[in-house]
């Protein structure tokens, strides 16, 4: 995966950069998820030609869930790759260097960096006291079972880099917005109540970042949202994820449970970080007739964030 400057073996050809310590770089351009799906719209606003007169194009995204590095090549610059993802952290920092080399991508931040400009999240992994990345171009194209996602990008967002249909539900994992759940056949009524509710807040979520959401039962549910990436996991799954890339991705958890004769108690959590995260429990009732939810009352609502209001949390 990436390696920190420190670790990286000197590469041996000529290097292109953009931007330098001490003075004010060209500002990363941020790539949309609208912009990830359609290359010939991709940033084009810091391109890089390397030795072998291959030109690169880089952007930021957070598409698998934190700010990261992403690019895209092109011997024309008319006819351009899918966009690559790098696994480079984005650090706060206006003062940069990329360089594009024949086997590599290197990136190094400068002073000053503006940890405090918002609450920021990094991949747990990624040593961010370390300010000088690289990864070898050989890892941005692996791509062992065709699938259109790398085999760094299948590491990311746990699918299997050796069948090109995680879920078997048909479509690819590199074009599923759901690659570990295919459609059910069939739902209960509380499933349906809980994937209404997930979708609802999907809809109108501002970042297209990767969510999680845990799942109620033991098989994995899918959910229609607009744009960016769903990963359905068990609940042990999920604390898992946590434990291996650390706190940023919102994790959304949503039990229905019957309360008599159509009505039901949902408990809804909305969770980044124990210190960022919001919820609500209420009661909802089904109409038979016509197979639709109403909500009776939300006799609780919470929310616990950086700001210091206290609350519940995962």
């Amino acid at each position: 995966m990436i390696r920190f400057r420190m670790m990286l073996l000197a590469a041996f050809c000529l290097s292109a950069s953009a931007g330098s310590a001490g003075k004010e770089a060209t500002a990363l351009p941020r790539a949309t998820v609208e912009e990830l799906t359609k290359t010939a719209s991709l940033p084009r606003k810091l391109v890089i030609r390397d030795a072998t007169k291959v030109y690169w194009s880089f952007f930021i995204s957070n598409y698998f869930g934190f700010d990261e590095l992403w690019t895209s090549y092109s011997h024309d610059l008319k006819n351009w790759s899918r966009p690559l993802y790098t696994g480079i952290p984005i650090l706060p920092s206006r003062n940069y260097k990329i360089r594009v080399t024949t086997n590599s991508i290197e990136a190094d931040w400068f002073e000053p960096f503006d940890w405090d400009q918002s609450r920021r999240y990094f991949r747990s992994s990624i040593d961010t006291t370390v300010h000088g990345y690289a990864i070898f171009k050989h890892i941005l194209y692996g791509d062992a079972d065709a699938d259109g996602l790398t085999d760094l990008a299948e590491e990311i967002l746990w699918t299997d880099p050796n069948d090109m249909d995680t879920d078997g539900d048909g479509m690819a994992d590199g074009y599923d917005l759901n690659p570990l759940a295919a459609p059910p056949e069939e739902m209960t009524p509380s499933e349906q109540l809980h994937r209404l509710l997930i979708e609802s807040v999907l809809e109108d979520l501002p970042s297209h970042q990767l969510v999680i959401v845990e799942q109620p039962g033991d098989r994995a549910l899918e959910y229609g949202r607009p744009y960016g990436l769903v990963l359905s996991l068990s609940p042990a799954a999920c604390d898992a994820y946590v434990e291996a890339n650390g706190y940023g991705v919102p994790i959304l958890t949503c039990t229905v449970q019957p309360e008599g004769e159509q009505h039901y108690k949902v408990v809804f959590q909305f969770f980044v970080a124990p210190d960022d995260a919001w919820g609500y429990d209420a009661h909802f009732f089904r109409d038979e007739k016509d197979r639709t939810y109403h909500l009776v009352g939300v006799p609780d609502e919470w929310r616990v964030d950086p700001k210091g209001r206290e609350g519940q949390s995962r």
